[in-house]
């Protein structure tokens, strides 16, 4: 095989691509647009976008119906229903405040612990009721009563409804019933407290479970409500989230009609706190909550004392939104990163799947009372993913797709991800490369062509060229070309291989046994086969594009070992060796396989000489004692000792007789014996064919 002019001196190298010094600032770039999206998200997150605050408070009924579902209410907490059956047993409603006198005797009868109306009472009915009414609440010591704000959109008090004076004066308490509905209409949160000028007054909820722990005072703070030793989780308006219990009868529920006439067991009311009010569709006290659109607000009222009493707070304070503005920024981060280890087809999917788990975790925390946000660090992930990772999609990917659509005939898949991963590690523009350099070539394929059909050359050839790309793919080497029925193959570049010299005489024990399977397969199918050599050589070489841009490049390696490897595998056919190596490669892996070294030669063009190896292995019989006898007597021939080396040339010859390297320095030995070179002889052969 002839390599014509291969490769001379090293060139300036056009580049396929500009050059990626640039793609470090591409990097940058991708980054800050990734870090711009999670602040973005961020700042909707602190000033609470509209758009995804519904969306997030969505989440909170979502966790509540969809996810958690109804917990068991507080046992100390019933709620005296009315309901429909006690319209139609007691009349229209509403009715008489002798009714309500007597069921609350019979109530304080049965031991009730607090009686707390969700009704209030603005006018006079008749001197007789409205006495009975106060004398019955009197006497039981335990009533309270509801009242109702007029709120302006800031929250501040410009007006009250309450009950009559005689009546309100006669109660133990008075409770607030107003309700604070998010912009969507579900009730979420509950005041706990409304200032009306210099006072505070309670919820109907707080006084009920201040009553069911004995407590007589409350204590505003900034973010907290002190109730003896608990504290209650607030905002600046002392809203309190609501943890919703369950739907709607999730609590135990009485007819108002059943307790006055004696048909409820007094042991179901004593001790208890109980609300009284209204359940009936028709009274038109319904309250959308995260479970039901049509909730009474009796059991809204009853869910935030079993709050309280129950220490089932949901918190959003400062340390949840610490905890929202990390996962915000960790997820986008996370999402960016998947973006640089995967394609963004698999980022994807992938962001999906830890959103989904971020899900679960936000679940978990609200399961023990923290809530955090559901929707903003999901955002954060996927518009990380979709700016930052798009963004490096669709101009950082570009050269590597570049650089697969380049590398992927003649690199193996292993290679070409790395360089995917790592485009700048190919060094487009030309660089300086530790290379380890292999040619290979068919022995006496002129002939072979000469005596088979096109068809038949064109299939043997085939066949053997594509097992070779297959072992040097196995051994991590780049295919450069086919130069007829000859390959040319490197290790090193354009991915630095530490390792280059080594996968390299690897590769050619493998290429060595894949022929002797092709031979005997070849032998037995009644075709010819044939022989291959090479040469290998390792050194400095340079690695980059070389042709017109823009219309024909190539990513190969030049310089002076690239040259020494062609010289070495046409040298093997004048030895009668299947591989040759050079110098350079024999000091690289002589530690992990045995050569015997053929000679010292210098090729034509070059003053230095090299020395040359042929692995063991390659010739037959050439084993390790033959291998030691055969450098002996090569010592001997350097020593000048000409009839002695001759001598155990010839014998390792009788052994071998197909080893042409004995059967040389046979002649070389006879021909110094007869004309002794000169004193200054250095023992090289001096090559004058290519």
């Amino acid at each position: 095989m002839g390599t014509g002019s291969y490769f001379s001196e090293p060139r300036m190298l056009s580049s396929v691509m500009k050059k990626i010094s640039s793609g470090r600032g591409l990097k940058l770039v991708s980054v800050l647009l990734a870090c711009a999206s999670i602040l973005s998200v961020t700042l909707l997150y602190y000033t609470q976008n509209s758009f995804l605050e519904a969306f997030e408070a969505k989440t909170y009924d979502l966790r509540f119906k969809n996810m958690r579902g109804a917990l068991a209410p507080n046992p100390d907490i019933a709620i005296i229903a009315i309901d429909d059956k006690s319209i139609a047993e007691l009349g229209r409603f509403p009715w008489t405040r002798t009714e309500y006198a007597r069921l609350i005797t019979k109530l304080s009868e049965d031991g009730a612990k607090a009686i707390l109306f969700d009704a209030f009472f603005p006018e006079h009915e008749s001197s007789k009721a409205d006495q009975a009414f106060a004398d019955a609440a009197r006497r039981a010591g335990n009533v309270v009563l509801a009242t109702s704000f007029n709120l302006d959109q800031e929250l501040n008090v410009s007006g009250r409804t309450g009950s009559i004076p005689e009546i309100e004066g006669a109660v133990s308490g008075i409770g607030h019933i107003n309700f604070l509905p998010e912009s969507d209409g579900v009730n979420r949160r509950g005041m706990l407290l409304i200032e009306d000028g210099e006072k505070y007054i309670p919820s109907l909820g707080l006084v009920g479970a201040m009553a069911a722990l004995g407590e007589k005072e409350f204590v505003p703070g900034s973010f907290d409500i002190a109730l003896g030793q608990r504290h209650i989780p607030v905002n600046e308006n002392y809203s309190m989230w609501i943890n919703f219990t369950g739907p709607p009868n999730s609590y135990p529920q009485y007819s108002f009609s059943d307790v006055v006439d004696g048909r409820v067991s007094p042991a179901l009311l004593k001790g208890k706190v109980l609300f009284v009010g209204a359940t009936a569709l028709g009274i038109y006290d319904m309250r959308v909550t995260p479970f039901d659109g049509n909730t009474p607000g009796v059991e809204v009222h009853a869910t935030v004392a079993d709050n309280i009493i129950s220490g089932r707070f949901v918190n959003q304070t400062g340390l949840e939104a610490l905890c929202d503005i990390v996962f915000i920024a960790l997820m986008g981060a996370v999402a960016y990163f998947l973006t640089t280890r995967l394609r963004l087809y698999s980022a994807l999917p992938a962001t999906l799947l830890l959103s989904a788990v971020y899900v679960w975790f936000s679940y978990a925390m609200f399961v023990q009372g923290h809530w955090v946000s559901m929707i903003y660090p999901p955002i954060a992930a996927f518009t990380a993913l979709l700016v930052g990772g798009s963004f490096r999609f669709l101009v950082l990917e570009r050269s590597a797709r570049q650089m697969r659509a380049m590398f992927s005939s003649y690199l193996s898949a292993k290679l070409v991800a790395r360089l995917e991963k790592d485009p700048e590690a190919a060094k487009l523009g030309g660089d300086s490369k530790e290379v380890t350099v292999l040619f290979t070539d068919i022995k006496g394929f002129t002939s072979y062509s000469e005596n088979h059909t096109p068809q038949e050359v064109v299939a043997r050839l085939n066949e053997y060229l594509g097992e070779m790309v297959q072992l040097v793919e196995q051994f991590d080497g780049a295919v450069d070309k086919f130069i007829g029925d000859g390959i040319m193959i490197y290790w090193g570049a354009p991915l630095t291989q530490p390792d280059h010299a080594e996968l390299a005489v690897a590769c050619i024990h493998a290429m060595r046994k894949k022929m002797d399977e092709l031979r005997i397969k070849w032998k037995n199918a009644g075709v010819e086969p044939f022989f291959i050599r090479g040469g290998l050589q390792s050194g400095e070489v340079v690695a980059g594009n070389i042709g017109f841009e823009g219309k024909k490049m190539d990513y190969t390696v030049i310089g002076d070992t690239v040259n020494q490897a062609a010289r070495l595998e046409s040298t093997a056919k004048f030895y009668g060796v299947s591989f040759l190596v050079g110098e350079s490669t024999y000091e690289r892996t002589c530690t992990v396989c045995r050569y015997r070294e053929l000679d010292r030669i210098r090729v034509v063009g070059k003053q230095l000489p090299v020395r040359i190896y042929e692995p063991a292995g390659f010739s037959s019989g050439m084993d390790g004692v033959m291998i030691d006898a055969f450098n002996a007597a090569l010592a001997l021939y350097r020593d000048r000792k000409w009839r002695e080396a001759q001598s155990q040339f010839a014998e390792i010859s009788r052994q071998l007789p197909d080893d042409r390297p004995c059967r040389i320095y046979i002649d070389r030995c006879e021909y110094f014996a007869g004309n002794p070179p000169q004193d200054d002889w250095d023992g090289v052969f001096n090559r004058d064919e290519k």
